[in-house]
């Protein structure tokens, strides 16, 4: 009988498992470090999509604003001019200029603001995104003054609004407010003149006139307070547009 020799294998050194190892978890972790950057990018592309969006929309804040800030003025100049009309005896009072600008005292809007991408930002978990602290802590100042302070404030001329305009309704003849509007001013003293039987307090009501009176100043200090407020939140979308437009290099 034939016996043969089993062939044997050299053994491999720990070295050879070593470098196994080694080049194995080193493809791991490149692996790891290629997908983290790519995470990171994507993070980073989104963060700049929402801090373009978030231009866009203070863009449109400011629009608003600036307008708002134009009217409300008119009108707290509009309530000085009716009270000062007011205050004349019924026989002197230039009621066509009263009218004209009573009825100013019907038009009002709340600040529309612009939110969609701050909404998503906080609703959808997305706010870690922004990593500029400046940019972050602005933003957070910026939405709680509107949602606080500003939309407090409209709230309450709200009110003041409905109540003056009820009071207005009740001495003032309202189906001429379109006409005393769309009269040329510099034609105002001839046609007041020839118009005194037509625009008129209604009478026997001076204490409703003086209910009206003191209610206009109420409705002044409290547009006071918002113009206070829009100027305010102008500057803050302004500095917050500069400050996204440094920090993401926007266009």
């Amino acid at each position: 009988m034939e016996v043969h020799a089993h062939t044997q294998t050299p053994r491999k050194k720990w070295t050879h498992y070593f470098w196994e190892f080694l080049m194995l978890f080193l493809a791991v972790f490149c692996g790891f470090l290629a997908e983290y950057q790519l995470e990171h990018k994507i993070e980073r592309d989104r963060e700049k999509v929402f801090a373009a969006s978030l231009y866009e929309d203070l863009k449109k804040d400011t629009i608003v604003l600036s307008s708002a800030i134009a009217f409300w003025g008119s009108v707290v100049k509009s309530i000085d001019t009716i009270r000062i009309e007011i205050e004349k005896s019924a026989t002197s009072r230039n009621t066509l200029l009263l009218y004209r600008h009573a009825a100013k005292m019907r038009y009002y809007s709340n600040f529309e603001y612009h939110d969609r991408t701050i909404e998503q930002l906080k609703n959808g978990g997305n706010f870690r995104l922004i990593r500029k602290t400046a940019v972050s802590d602005s933003l957070i100042d910026y939405d709680a003054i509107i949602k606080s302070r500003l939309r407090d404030i409209e709230s309450q001329i709200n009110v003041i609004y409905q109540t003056l305009n009820f009071l207005q309704d009740k001495l003032i003849n309202t189906k001429y407010f379109g006409k005393s509007m769309g009269i040329d001013s510099s034609k105002l003293d001839s046609i007041f003149k020839q118009s005194t039987s037509t625009f008129v307090i209604v009478d026997g009501k001076e204490s409703e006139l003086f209910e009206y009176y003191n209610h206009l100043q109420f409705y002044k200090v409290m547009n006071q307070g918002r113009l206070s407020r829009n100027k305010e939140l102008l500057i803050k979308a302004a500095n917050l547009m500069a400050l996204l437009k440094k920090e993401y290099h926007l266009k």
